[in-house]
């Protein structure tokens, strides 16, 4: 049995208010239908799943906002605070390999030679390594696989993602990856996470404004779609991914600031759909369609109001129910700062 802090997180209260409606449907539609032999009454899951699946096909407006408020934000006290905080995995850096394809065409499980190489080194010092696609996001030419058996003979090749503490304000973006030149890489993305850049590379290796770029304002939002890993993070994800788009897209000038991508598995189907904020490194778990408004509305706030905040110990968390954790704090640290800032002050 998983320990408390580990088990699927509890119904939101918006279910008891789903179930009622659902049973007061059922009663108005019942002379309607011949009566078969009573059967034994439902029990408070079977009914609150009922409700559920009654409710995900009702569209979001004609809901009514209690759905909105029964989840919980920043104004609100923390529900599950037990059952997600301390669950996203320590890293002190996230480097994410854009693909030409979306994660719904990934394989269950990656047999990159590339990005099994690149993870086993990163790990030595604090990074994690993932697949990551976006609309419009920038993708090697010369390659457009996945590292898997169909490759062979092409060598794969990416742009890469990366954030770190270390770039508490944006992103860098390496133009190329290959196992080529995997050595380079990993020698200057340890030092940019030990915070000695200088030391990255020898005479021709230094990075240059040519070979990377800092992003400085930009917000990169990423949900976890894999479904051929989980069927939860295809389901869930993909309906929160599309909904984020659509928010941001209906906002003017938010998509000049906010961008939504997808990932490969991040770890934790049962908190899907998990989305993940970077360049903070903010990981948020057990996001609905629903909750997609008032998560931007929270992000934004959140984001002018901490944007020069440098250290990861500092900042509170973003959407204290939602809250998995934080890049550049360990499990324990992120407990810690969620029993003491959770409330978001």
């Amino acid at each position: 049995m998983l320990p408390p802090s580990l088990s699927r997180p509890r119904l939101p209260a918006a279910c008891n208010n789903v179930s009622a409606s659902a049973s007061r449907l059922i009663r108005d539609l019942a002379p309607h239908y011949p009566r078969s032999a009573p059967a034994a009454p439902a029990s408070p899951s079977v009914a609150n799943n009922t409700a559920l699946r009654l409710a995900s096909n009702i569209p979001a407006a004609a809901r009514g906002p209690h759905v909105h408020h029964a989840r919980g934000f920043r104004s609100t006290a923390p529900r599950r605070a037990r059952g997600l905080a301390g669950t996203a995995p320590a890293h002190t850096a996230y480097v994410l390999l854009h693909t030409h394809a979306p994660p719904a065409a990934y394989p269950p499980k990656s047999a990159s030679p590339l990005w099994r190489e690149l993870a086993l080194r990163a790990r030595r010092w604090g990074g994690a390594v993932n697949f990551a696609w976006a609309p419009g996001q920038a993708v090697h030419p010369a390659y457009a696989g996945l590292g898997e058996a169909g490759d062979e003979g092409e060598e794969e090749a990416y742009v890469a993602s990366v954030f770190s503490p270390a770039l508490p304000a944006g992103r860098l973006v390496v133009p190329e990856v290959t196992r080529a030149n995997l050595d380079a890489v990993d020698r200057r993305l340890r030092a940019l996470v030990r915070g000695d850049p200088g030391q990255g590379g020898g005479e021709g290796e230094a990075w240059t404004a040519g070979e990377a770029a800092r992003d400085e304002e930009r917000l990169c939002l990423y949900v976890c779609t894999h479904g051929a890993r989980d069927c939860r993070c295809g389901d869930s994800g993909g309906d929160v991914a599309r909904a984020l788009r659509r928010e941001v897209a209906s906002r003017r000038g938010l998509a000049e600031r906010v961008s939504v991508g997808e990932v490969a598995h991040v770890g934790g189907h049962k908190y899907a759909a998990n989305v993940l904020v970077y360049p903070y490194g903010e990981w948020l778990g057990t996001v609905q369609e629903c909750d997609v408004p008032r998560l931007l509305d929270e992000l934004l706030a959140w984001h002018a109001a901490h944007r020069h905040v440098a250290s990861p110990h500092d900042r509170p968390p973003l959407c204290p129910p939602f809250w998995r954790g934080r890049m550049g704090l360990d499990k324990e640290e992120q407990i810690a700062l969620h029993a003491r800032r959770g409330s978001g002050q």
